[in-house]
């Protein structure tokens, strides 16, 4: 499906114009960016894909309660890659619907 010169359906303003965004680091896909709110949209078929290949290199985790906060378990292979160690600082922020966390200085 082409979106090209479609009304952005965040702002319902602008038109959208095709680009190739970096989905992840080194991904790049065919996406459409508003130029009114800047916001980049994907089709259906390709936002399919670029959730199957994030679910692929995820680890599953569920949340749990503490105190009235929630937290997630950070799996091993990871804790090694980035040398975590208990009590480091992680800034944690989100952009969209992605939690983002920084190691280290914000």
């Amino acid at each position: 499906m082409n979106l090209e010169g479609k009304t952005c359906g965040m702002c319902l303003k602008g038109k959208l114009h095709k680009i190739q965004d970096e989905a992840d680091p080194g991904i790049f896909v065919e996406a459409y960016q508003c130029d009114a709110c800047r916001e980049i949209e994907y089709t259906e078929a390709i936002m399919r894909k670029v959730e199957a290949m994030r679910r692929h290199d995820a680890h599953l985790r569920s949340l749990i309660k503490v105190g009235s906060s929630l937290a997630l378990s950070i799996p091993k292979e990871i804790v090694d890659k980035l040398h975590l160690k208990p009590k480091e600082k992680v800034y944690v922020t989100s952009k969209g619907n992605q939690i983002i966390a920084h190691v280290g200085k914000a």
